[in-house]
């Protein structure tokens, strides 16, 4: 008797076996993936964005921390803070971090030595005894560069230190309000930042002038690598991410031109909140 068996498929005729996509099928998946992914790509931007700066503020966290141990070891007294293109090259231009940041082939901009090597800087590095990794110095946004020997190479440094701290620091213009070279001068140490990222067409020197008694006027323009938003470091130890309001704030940058620096901004707001916060006071006049 024979046994009755299945058909096989492969013997078996399939009206639709081997039919293939048609043309709208695949332009209909492709315009699937591409809305998803237009859903997508913003979320994981502003979920990178999120991250960086976590990053920046655990580093300018780190900053502040070996700040405060530097003025413990010392008296009370805070690291030198100066300005100029000499700064950590002599004792009389001695500054927390050294080097003149630009956009030529100067290897100021990537030494790291001048932020982390008191030892072969005597006159800058005056954190590295407690603080010896270089990334902390650069927020993880700053992308700028510059081209040495036909090479493009990231910038050591997007941070730098209120003019309104340390040893050594000036006042920018007239100012009524006074520096603070001395930990136990600061008034106010919630509401007076020591660090903060810099705009890469702004930066030189480790040094941040701002001119509280001008009102509106901006010196240094803060970076806003955090959608429109920059890093801070306070007095007290904790460190924020503050969102800028004012467009003027964050002037667009071309490639090879440098911002211009110490103009009035009129009722800008986020002005008078660096003003604020340079000072260290609560209510600006």
């Amino acid at each position: 008797m024979k046994t009755q068996t299945s058909p096989s498929y492969f013997s078996t005729p399939h009206r639709h076996a081997f039919r293939g996509f048609t043309l709208i099928e695949l332009l209909v998946v492709i315009a699937i993936i591409a809305i998803l992914a237009a859903l997508l790509l913003p979320a994981l931007a502003r979920a990178r964005q999120k991250t960086q700066a976590i990053y920046c503020m655990n580093n300018t966290k780190q900053l502040v921390l070996c700040w405060h141990m530097y003025a413990l070891d010392n008296n009370d007294k805070l690291p030198p803070n100066r300005d100029g293109g000499n700064v950590g090259k002599s004792a009389s231009d001695a500054a927390w971090v050294g080097g003149w940041l630009d956009f030529s082939a100067s290897t100021d901009n990537t030494n790291i030595n001048f932020l982390i090597n008191h030892d072969r800087y005597p006159y800058a590095a005056y954190l590295s005894p407690c603080l010896k990794n270089p990334v902390v110095y650069r927020c993880p946004a700053d992308k700028s560069v510059v081209t040495i020997r036909g090479e493009k190479l990231a910038r050591v440094r997007s941070v730098s230190m209120n003019n309104y701290v340390g040893t050594m620091s000036r006042l920018w213009g007239g100012s009524r309000y006074p520096l603070n070279p001395k930990l136990s001068t600061i008034k106010a140490p919630t509401m007076l930042f020591v660090y903060l990222d810099e705009r890469e067409y702004s930066i030189h020197a480790g040094w941040f002038a701002s001119e509280p008694t001008v009102r509106w006027q901006i010196i240094d323009y803060p970076a806003s690598y955090h959608g429109n938003a920059c890093g801070f470091a306070f007095a007290d130890g904790h460190s924020e991410i503050h969102r800028w309001r004012d467009g003027r704030t964050m002037p667009a940058l071309r490639s090879g031109q440098l911002l211009q620096l110490n103009v009035n901004l009129p009722n800008d707001l986020d002005v008078l909140w660096l003003a604020q916060h340079a000072a260290g006071v609560g209510v600006y006049p």
